[in-house]
């Protein structure tokens, strides 16, 4: 719940919202460009002819993944680690929690509640637009 106001909320307060997702990229990009979301960066599942093969990639295979791709949307877009708000769930999201001022574990394991600087355990994303 509140995914869309989340969204409208962060670009109205000026914003870029980027999806990072070690899922897969025929589920993240239309739910992106359904709310809005600016860019987001997934996995392929391959196929061949319409079956998949069993190969996967994409941007986002590894665990220093979303940290890397973090400082290199930082860098095009000119934008620092004071201001860069990251939200994450689980361990893979602990290297772009490195690159980030505020650092929102939403409904997350404990190790990465142990890195935030706030805790969300409510499911509600809106939650997030209290604390900016």
């Amino acid at each position: 719940p509140g995914a869309a106001e989340v969204v409208s909320g962060l670009k109205e307060r000026g914003y870029k919202v980027i999806c990072f997702s070690g899922g897969f990229r025929n589920a993240t990009s239309p739910a992106a460009k359904r709310l809005g979301i600016d860019a987001d960066f997934s996995n392929v599942l391959h196929d061949d002819e319409g079956i998949l093969t069993g190969r996967v990639g994409g941007d986002m295979m590894f665990g220093f993944s979303k940290g890397d791709m973090i400082v290199r949307l930082q860098n095009l877009l000119g934008v620092d680690r004071e201001d860069t708000l990251v939200v994450g769930d689980g361990a893979n999201d602990l290297s772009m929690f490195e690159h980030a001022d505020t650092r929102v574990a939403f409904c997350a394991r404990p190790i990465l509640k142990e890195q935030a600087t706030h805790v969300v355990d409510t499911k509600d994303l809106r939650e997030i637009l209290k604390i900016i």
